[in-house]
């Protein structure tokens, strides 16, 4: 009887125990309201804008997603890439201008043979040079007839303080030494010849050169034009790679900073003018 009391004594404490422990785990009123009120942060929130709020939702960084991260990643990369080449652009471009202005002032100045008299042969070069004007025959074939080589020339009328001269490369000053007497406006058009938007040369390239306006001066007409289309040229192309670069970093800002800013789809559209989609309007679409 008394192992009967025991066992009956110790299924009631078990039962008791189940009982309290399961008690524990039941939801309560405050637990309940405590779910049910908990929101849950996602990495893409969705902004609203309303007539009376403007405040825009700013995330964190645990909140960006994977590809607004790499976005803002690119833009800095492109960003700063392009404003190094932007750089030398820049400092390329007044050279260019300045070397443009120094041959329009060559116009009339120094010896020619391009007079009025319709009986001087004339090179007929492009338009698309940008010389002032036309060049005489009679005025090439004199400085591509110069007795003195390319070598004797550098040695003849070295430059100072050109660390290439010094290296036996042909400068434009040395070269226009060597011609004096000669037009300058012809002088200015034959070293062009010899290389791109720069006053060094390479002494073999302006050996080679020489050698074939000697033969026919038709090759010095279509390396004039050959050299300056290069030159025209590579300006586009420096100015289409700058704006490619822009491009590239604006598109990643978007995407990593304003996703839904309806500007950025619509620019195509007008978006960028419309007052209610401008860019004035990123600050409220800004994450």
């Amino acid at each position: 009887r008394r192992t009967m009391t025991m066992k009956m004594m110790m299924k009631s404490l078990l039962l008791l125990t189940l009982i309290t422990e399961s008690a524990s785990f039941a939801p309560t009123q405050n637990s309940r309201t405590t779910i049910s009120t908990r929101t849950i942060s996602t990495p893409h929130p969705q902004k609203t804008t309303s007539s009376s709020s403007k405040t825009s939702l700013r995330l964190t960084g645990e909140e960006l997603s994977v590809e607004q991260i790499t976005a803002r990643s690119n833009f800095f990369i492109w960003f700063f890439g392009a404003s190094g080449a932007a750089g030398i652009a820049r400092s390329a471009f007044p050279k260019m201008y300045k070397n443009t202005q120094n041959i329009r002032q060559l116009k009339d100045e120094g010896p020619t043979a391009a007079t009025g008299n319709s009986g001087n042969e004339m090179i007929g070069i492009s338009p698309i040079c940008g010389y002032p004007r036309d060049l005489a025959t009679k005025d090439v074939a004199k400085i591509v007839n110069n007795k003195l080589t390319v070598e004797q020339m550098v040695k003849k009328f070295p430059v100072e303080g050109n660390f290439l001269a010094k290296k036996g490369y042909l400068t434009y000053e040395a070269y226009k030494q060597a011609n004096k007497g000669c037009n300058p406006l012809a002088i200015r058009a034959v070293f062009d010849c010899f290389a791109q938007s720069t006053d060094v040369v390479n002494p073999d390239i302006a050996t080679r050169k020489l050698g074939s306006y000697r033969e026919s001066l038709n090759n010095f007409k279509g390396d004039l034009l050959y050299s300056k289309l290069v030159g025209w040229a590579s300006i586009v192309t420096l100015l289409g790679l700058l704006g490619l670069a822009d491009i590239e970093a604006y598109s990643f800002a978007y995407e990593g900073w304003f996703p839904d800013w309806p500007g950025g789809r619509l620019w195509l559209e007008g978006g960028l003018f419309d007052p209610a989609t401008g860019p004035w309007q990123i600050p409220k679409y800004w994450i």
